[in-house]
């Protein structure tokens, strides 16, 4: 670790201190009583933390006082290492910060924020550890500007952003050692992710988080961060710091089946979140320097939705929760039930039952049924004949049947059926159907029913593709049958690949529909206009300039269908055949359009049925080498 020297604190740096941060922040003479400090910390983290609204309301109203009190400590703690500006100066506001800790446990504490923290200690028995941890590393900011290897970044985390999970779980009464370990591993993840977003305001604060021997191995200096242009070799160093950083969100996700249900919804989010700033930073190929990737806004309201939706559902079960048993359907029923869900996929799923078929007949059942779910969301969602409030409420009550089936209520909708048996038997999170029904909301919720669907970026654009796609490919993952936690992100990019292949073919008949599924600033970028897509004359060829536009698009999809091959050897051998067809065709699509020099104005572009059937007949082929060779 590279260290500097700094002289020892004093009162004059102590007051040169205080004179660069809010008045609100020094230490009065007189301690405040505890109705004040507490009103104080409430105004301190509403105000200052974004977020923290959204968190509270899934928390109950008995622990806000408490998680009011600790970011409050954490808040002004982080502010007197981070916003003096003077090393020294720092140093020494830290050093009084922590006498007043000491004073707090003590019990004659003066500092509103430790007034109020006084009682949270108290009725939640939280030892002095966890809080000085954090006084620690703070004061490690003043000293250590760079770090030599992972081990050395984790444990820096030990102490900036551990002691942040534990002190949660000490409020919720939810300790234990298990508990602690994989907080431990979210919180270090969180802390992480923060740093591969930040490296260019860190880099201008004098600090450098990325280990030094990863960046010698690939081949990145100061040089290159101060620099502001990223290289190939910058883009491989974030790549494999987002990878070791994304096992860690997957190794923490464990602790959301373990809490209680509110302190859950909040893991949840953060979570969630968290590997958002991850998808993030991917979406715009690494390039950390240029801009920080953000997550949108849009994203944000959707992840906050869904926890809001977990908090007025009660009983949709989170990720790592034990499976509810679902009363047992008699075997002709059922078998009723997916024959019904194979007939819908066969009629409507053209691209789809492909694959389908070469599927061995549990899985293929399961796949026919959530296809069939998503049909009838769809179809509900997109029929037009009915007001858009109309078919919101049509959704909110098809949700809700389906909701009460989960919860085990008997069922004669043969997709219901059906659907419930595939995820108990294929163990698949209810909280992705959630999400699959969101995402086919969306279109409902995103404007007035006079303006058009747009969006802004790609990252917005993105958003929908995981919502309507990627979502989809989660779920086909679990039935296909993977044992590496990798497939997951390669699942979520093959459904953006397939979702911008299906966006480009429709583009005349979404635009027909009001809907431009196509980032703004990409028609800005190739001089496109919203209104020359949404009145094109029919059968009109394109322009340059939109040619242009969908062949960038094109090679956008041919970025994420390389996530489609990296997968394949990823699912279980005997669903390979399935997924290599389902991208085969897909793929197809893609390459006719381009052939077609991008002319998806004077016809529907499609795979002809004859194609179709020889890439099935090749993965027949592929089914019949599978189960010639021993198994994996």
């Amino acid at each position: 670790m590279t260290m500097v020297t700094l002289q020892p604190d004093n009162e004059l740096l102590i007051e040169r201190g205080w004179a660069a941060l809010p008045a609100s922040y020094r230490i009065p003479e007189v301690a405040p009583t505890l109705d004040e400090a507490k009103a104080y910390c409430r105004r301190l983290a509403e105000s200052h933390y974004e977020n923290f609204h959204v968190a509270s309301l899934f928390l109950p109203k008995v622990l806000r006082p408490h998680f009011h009190a600790i970011y409050a400590y954490c808040r002004i703690s982080d502010d007197l290492g981070d916003e003096v500006g003077d090393a020294a100066q720092a140093l020494a506001l830290l050093g009084l910060w922590g006498r007043e800790l000491d004073a707090c446990y003590d019990g004659h504490a003066r500092h509103p924020v430790f007034v109020a923290l006084g009682e949270t200690i108290r009725a939640c028995a939280i030892p002095k550890e966890p809080f000085a941890d954090l006084l620690t590393a703070f004061r490690q900011d003043q000293t250590v500007k760079r770090y030599a290897s992972m081990s050395d970044v984790l444990g820096y985390c030990r102490y900036s952003a551990n002691p942040v999970g534990r002190l949660v779980l000490y409020a919720c009464g939810e300790v234990n050692e298990e508990k602690l370990r994989l907080s431990d591993a979210t919180c270090t993840a969180l802390q992480l992710a923060n740093f591969w977003q930040d490296v260019r305001t860190d880099f201008a604060k004098g600090r450098v988080y990325l280990p030094q021997d990863d960046m010698r191995r690939f081949g990145v200096s100061d040089e290159t961060i101060a620099g502001g242009v990223v290289t190939p070799g910058f883009r491989a160093l974030l790549r494999h710091e987002i990878e070791f950083t994304r096992g860690l969100f997957q190794e923490g996700l464990a602790l959301i089946g373990l809490v209680g249900r509110e302190l859950a919804l909040d893991l949840d989010l953060f979570s969630r979140g968290g590997l958002e700033i991850l998808r993030a930073i991917e979406r715009e190929d690494c390039d950390v320097l240029a801009a920080r990737p953000a997550i949108s806004k849009r994203t944000k309201v959707a992840l906050a939705l869904r926890a809001a939706s977990g908090k007025a559902l009660p009983f949709m079960r989170l990720r790592g929760q034990p499976k509810r048993k679902m009363p047992a359907a008699n075997a002709p029923a059922l078998e009723q039930a997916y024959a019904a869900c194979r007939a819908i996929a066969k009629n409507k799923a053209k691209n789809f039952y492909y694959a389908f078929v070469a599927l061995p007949a549990p899985r293929r059942n399961a796949i026919c049924a959530i296809y069939a779910f998503m049909r009838q969301a769809d179809d509900v969602a997109d029929d037009e004949s009915l007001p858009r409030d109309e078919r919101r409420r049509r959704l909110k009550e098809w949700s809700a049947a389906w909701l009460e089936v989960c919860r085990g209520a008997v069922t004669t909708d043969p997709v219901f059926l059906a659907v419930r048996d595939a995820t108990e038997r294929f163990a698949i999170p209810l909280s992705l159907l959630d999400e699959l029904v969101a995402g086919v909301a969306m279109d409902l919720n995103l404007a007035a029913s006079d303006a058009p669907v747009t969006y802004d970026t790609f990252a917005d654009l993105y958003g929908y593709c995981y919502g309507v796609a990627s979502v989809v490919g989660l779920v086909c993952i679990r039935i296909f049958g993977y044992k590496d936690s990798r497939a997951e992100k390669l699942a979520e990019e093959t459904g953006v690949a397939f979702q911008l292949t299906n966006i480009l073919r429709d583009v005349a008949e979404d635009a027909g529909r009001n809907r431009v599924y196509l980032a703004l600033e990409d028609l800005a970028t190739h001089g496109v206009s919203l209104d020359s897509l949404l009145h094109h004359t029919p059968g009109t060829p394109p322009t340059a300039n939109e040619r242009a536009l969908f062949a960038d698009i094109t090679q956008r999809a041919e970025g994420y269908y390389q996530s489609a091959l990296k997968l394949l050897p990823l699912i279980d051998r005997e669903s390979r055949p399935a997924l290599w067809v389902l991208v085969s065709i897909y793929h197809g699509l893609l390459k006719r359009i381009r052939c077609a020099d991008y002319d998806v104005f004077s016809r529907r572009i499609s795979v002809p049925r004859v194609q179709k059937l020889g890439i099935l007949a090749i993965g027949h082929a592929r089914i019949a080498k599978a189960r010639l060779l021993p198994m994996e």
